[in-house]
């Protein structure tokens, strides 16, 4: 935490202005030279880099969230003209408000495939909007509105490094003076040279900090100011992990369900090992506020340091499936009440995160794979013979397609039909008429890992 605000602000004041205008000149078509940009603004050009790589990080994260975004849009339109479909003829002013929405998102959506260069709103959104509904925003009047957005506009900036650099950074040095204290020396001007020197201390990386500067790596700065002050936080090259996992030894596949996951052990020859059900209990800790998002956050942190901590007794990989449950999401507002709550504390995106980055510091490869008919081919082909649940049978499906193992046989007297939100649905590589046995998809298999590790070869051997 820095305790130098006036600054500080003036810094981020100068940043904001720098990145609004060149985000303006962007959508006139007016590219303003970096000299020109530079003597304006009174900057260092180790400075307008920054300004233009926050700029262009932001823009292309726009452009990145198109698809996602139109496909969302594309859904939502499907899911209310479904609705409208199922009215009852009688319910005319419930059908009218439909009929509008109906019509806000094809809109909507017509906006979003005809637009050109992103636009941003500094400031967030959310904020400016607060304008038009100052009492229950907590406003007094639009000059506090105006100050608090602002503000806002104004609370941030970024320091790029570069490992050619003295500590990998010309504009913001730091220097580490023992335990976790670190002295800091931040330029905040081009022609006059003037410095701003603090001392900070870092809670969390420390070994990746100090590592960083020994080795004399590019090291990135960002300034925030909070409701606690200004935080510094520090981007840099991540230490590079050695592997300890190896595939040919077997594997450790989660089934993350609603209410807990479902964990299965391989050895290399995809048989069953070892199965663990952990319980995972995030209805009512959905994201809402800051203590129930700590609540969640911690939930799932527990759960993934016991998942990482049995791989790396193992020595194994660990497998995940890749769901996608935008489509699921889209439709939130016309599913049941439980649906809802469901789907809201089902955080999967989360729990994928923080076991790879977890996986990543442990040296344990992580491979994510297709889950199509995990659940139903787990059911019919392993959960009997085993003893299994539905979901550690499913589970140990996925751990032999991480392995390269097919699971083609099923019995042929299967009546069972698919029961999970991961197995319904049309699948393009597979007709499983009643049998999961026919489904020959391809399934790709992604893999994040600190290196390379071998697969062993495809094949379907016989369980021992």
């Amino acid at each position: 935490m820095v305790d130098d605000d006036a600054s500080l602000r003036d810094y981020a004041s100068v940043f904001g202005h720098a990145l609004r205008s060149l985000h303006a000149a962007r959508h006139a078509d007016r590219q303003p030279s970096k000299p020109s940009f530079q003597r304006d603004f009174d900057l260092t050009s180790r400075q307008y880099n920054a300004v233009k790589f926050s700029l262009d990080g932001m823009e292309s994260s726009i452009r990145e969230l198109r698809p996602g975004r139109r496909a969302d849009l594309k859904e939502r339109i499907k899911a209310v003209a479904a609705k409208i479909k199922r009215l009852a003829k009688g319910k005319v002013f419930e059908r009218h408000n439909l009929n509008r929405r109906h019509q806000r998102l094809v809109m909507k959506l017509a906006r979003l495939q005809t637009e050109g260069h992103p636009r941003l709103c500094f400031g967030s959104r959310k904020l400016f909007n607060a304008q038009h509904h100052l009492a229950d925003n907590g406003l007094v009047s639009h000059a506090e509105w105006q100050s608090t957005w602002k503000s806002k506009r104004d609370s941030q900036f970024f320091v790029l490094g570069s490992k050619d650099e003295t500590a990998g950074c010309q504009g913001c040095v730091m220097t580490h003076l023992g335990d976790d204290r670190f002295a800091v020396r931040l330029r905040l001007d081009g022609k006059a040279k003037r410095y701003l020197a603090f001392e900070v201390q870092f809670a969390y990386g420390l070994e990746h900090i100090k590592a960083a500067l020994a080795l004399g790596q590019a090291m990135s700065y960002r300034f925030l100011l909070d409701d606690t002050g200004w935080r510094i936080f520090v981007s840099t090259k991540a230490l590079e992990t050695k592997a300890i996992s190896e595939i040919r030894s077997g594997c450790i596949a989660v089934d993350l369900n609603v209410d807990h996951v479902a964990v299965s052990e391989t050895d290399g020859f995809g048989n069953l090992l070892d199965h663990w059900r952990i319980p995972l209990a995030t209805s009512g800790l959905a994201p809402t506020t800051a203590s129930s998002n700590h609540a969640a956050q911690t939930a799932i942190g527990e759960v993934v340091k016991q998942i990482v901590g049995i791989a790396c007794r193992a020595r194994k990989p660990i497998s995940i499936e890749q769901l996608d449950f935008a489509r699921k999401k889209a439709q939130l507002s016309y599913a049941s009440p439980k649906t809802q709550r469901m789907l809201s504390a089902f955080a999967y995106a989360r729990f994928a995160q923080l076991i790879k980055a977890r996986s990543y510091d442990a040296g344990i490869d992580l491979l994510v794979v297709n889950p199509a008919y995990s659940s139903k081919i787990g059911r019919q082909k392993y959960a009997r013979r085993y003893g299994l649940s539905v979901h550690v049978a499913a589970a140990l499906v996925l751990a032999r397609r991480a392995q390269k193992f097919s699971d083609r046989y099923i019995p042929s007297n299967s009546k069972h039909s698919a029961t999970t939100c991961k197995d319904r649905g049309g699948h393009v590589a597979a007709r499983l008429n009643g049998c999961a046995g026919s489904a020959k998809a391809r399934l790709e298999t992604y893999n994040w890992s600190p290196a390379a590790s071998l697969l062993p070869p495809k094949g379907d051997p016989p369980l021992r």
